[in-house]
């Protein structure tokens, strides 16, 4: 039997009450944004319209034995004071609202139906710069009508820089031209729908403050939407808690995923390649490298990985991966982007093929590789079992003012090793964090000290700072400072070196002098510093002191 033809007492028009409103609308609950499926690449899954009314009409008849049978004409009261029975009033027992939830899916992938593309992407080439940008290259297969017609390439980044985009057919270059270009981004989220609504009528549903298991649908305008929803009902303003909020229609403009839309005049054949790229915010590329040392300090092996971050908006699938070391000069404002908490993924894979490219370096990862939206993605870069290293410890200081107490400036420890390939590498090293380890007498490995390495071409030396020595001390202590004339100073150091391990230690001491220096008196021999200062080089058996003296004069004219 058809309840709309035959009306429960009370509800029909005949007592003051409009026509009982059904309640299969959008509903847009609050804090909560409907999350719409998507493919394997990404991209909006599409149902076919059929199936979709299909299912709109029987969860229809289910709502309204579930619900129309429940519903009531009196209307209770929503405010403070005790008001009259108003129109534009119905309760709604039980608080669930499923149903409500997916009529709002079911509309929107009948939208999403209506619009679908039968486009297939051929291949995908993500080119990733150390200055947090990429270049996204696609081919897809594209079917286009004969004259113009309306594109929606739908599967580009939320950071997409519309400006940068190009697009040409590989398969009739001369037949396939684009008239315009646009970027829709106005995204489907409780903010937007409710700001399209702004100044009109909805219906809200309201907490029953009689019965915490009860719900009130009114009709009111909405009139600002920026914290909370603020609506005027009947007569009076409500800024209070709401259940949720049904909208008729969706409104135009609004999208799921952002898409670029162009007008194309096609003059060609039907089916065409179509060549896209663009640049892209939010999707950068860092090197990592652990350097594991051997107990002599001679020998060490280098692995290098490459961290990849996306937080684009969009997950890349089956890409061709390439990195681009160098940097690329951009004339640009500074970008601001928001990305939510990261996964780490570490996929091992084999190492990345080098080549110079401008005045730069470029790596190819040999396979396709997938990198989810907000994701953090490891892959190998290098893999160098065996190279020469060495260590080196160094006190700099400079040596010139007065100094009255003695002073023991820490001793720093580097190790140093060549890029070059009789020490086991020779390939361009783009620039990252070195971590290095050590294995200790009972097999643990330690982290003994990291650094950040610069863009290092072949041929050149690296050199990483690991800390500070805890054996080998030093204690300066200056013998006199003289001002001899208006711009000449006279300054004599005495500088104890203590080795207290085991084990003999070669110490570098650089002492920085300004100006025009000469050595008048010293102990041990050294080497000028390029006119910098004075470089010894001290040898310090294990338990010994290394006593080192010397005099300088210097002029600053």
């Amino acid at each position: 039997m058809d309840r709309r033809k035959n009306p429960r007492p009370g509800q029909g028009h005949g007592h003051g009450q409009g026509p009982r409103r059904r309640l299969g609308r959008l509903v847009v609950r609050q804090h909560r944004i409907f999350r719409l499926p998507t493919t394997r690449c990404g991209r909006p899954f599409f149902v076919p319209a059929q199936v979709v009314l299909l299912a709109a009409g029987q969860l229809s008849l289910y709502f309204r034995l579930r619900f129309c049978k429940r519903t009531y004409p009196r209307v209770i009261r929503v405010y403070g004071e005790a008001q009259q029975p108003k129109p534009k009033a119905e309760t709604i027992r039980g608080g669930s609202m499923k149903p409500l939830k997916l009529i709002f899916a079911l509309t929107l992938l009948l939208g999403m139906a209506a619009a679908a593309h039968a486009d297939t992407t051929k291949s995908m080439t993500v080119t990733i710069y150390n200055n947090n940008r990429a270049l996204i290259n696609e081919v897809r297969s594209m079917t286009l009508p004969q004259g113009k017609s309306r594109v929606e390439f739908l599967g580009v980044p939320q950071t997409v820089e519309p400006q940068t985009l190009r697009v040409q057919s590989l398969s009739a270059p001369t037949k396939l031209s684009v008239l315009d270009m646009n970027y829709e981004y106005d995204l489907v989220n409780t903010k937007n729908l409710l700001d399209h609504y702004i100044g009109k009528e909805i219906n809200i549903i309201l907490p029953d403050p009689a019965d915490a298991n009860e719900r009130i649908l009114r009709t009111g305008t909405l009139l600002a939407n920026n914290d909370k929803p603020i609506f005027r009902i009947g007569n009076e303003i409500y800024v209070g808690p709401y259940s949720s909020i049904q909208l008729p229609t969706m409104p135009e403009g609004l999208r799921a995923k952002p898409a670029l839309v162009w007008l194309v005049q096609n003059k060609g054949p039907a089916k065409h390649e179509v060549e896209v790229s663009y640049l892209a915010r939010a999707l950068g590329w860092n090197a990592d490298y652990v350097l594991k040392v051997d107990r002599k300090n001679k020998k060490a092996g280098l692995s290098g990985w490459v961290t990849l971050t996306n937080k684009s908006g969009m997950p890349f699938k089956n890409a061709s991966l390439k990195l681009v070391a160098g940097d690329v000069h951009e004339a640009r404002p500074e970008p601001v982007f928001k990305g939510r908490t990261l996964a780490m993924e570490s996929a091992a894979a084999p190492n990345m093929k080098e080549e110079s490219f401008f005045e730069y370096h470029l790596y190819s990862l040999p396979r396709p590789v997938d990198i989810a939206n907000n994701q953090t993605k490891q892959v190998s870069l290098l893999q160098a079992p065996s190279i020469k290293v060495s260590k080196e410890l160094l006190c700099e200081y400079n040596a010139f003012g007065a100094v009255p107490k003695p002073v023991k400036p820490g001793v720093n420890v580097f190790l140093k090793f060549r890029n070059e390939t009789s020490s086991g590498l020779g390939i361009p090293l783009p620039k990252g964090i070195v971590r290095a380890y050590q294995e200790s007498s009972d097999g643990s490995v330690l982290l003994i000290g990291e650094d950040r390495m610069d863009h290092t071409p072949k041929g050149e030396e690296v050199r990483l700072a690991m800390g500070k020595s805890f054996d080998v001390t030093i204690e300066r202590k200056q013998l006199f400072f003289q001002k001899t004339s208006k711009n000449t100073y006279r300054l004599s150091w005495q500088i104890r070196v203590r080795n207290s391990s085991d084990d003999p230690r070669t110490v570098l001491l650089h002492d920085f002098l300004p100006g025009k220096w000469k050595l008048l008196k010293f102990n041990h021999q050294f080497t000028p510093l390029h006119g910098a200062g004075v470089e010894f080089k001290v040898d310090a058996a294990p338990g010994k002191d290394v006593i080192i003296t010397y005099e300088a004069t210097i002029s600053n004219s």
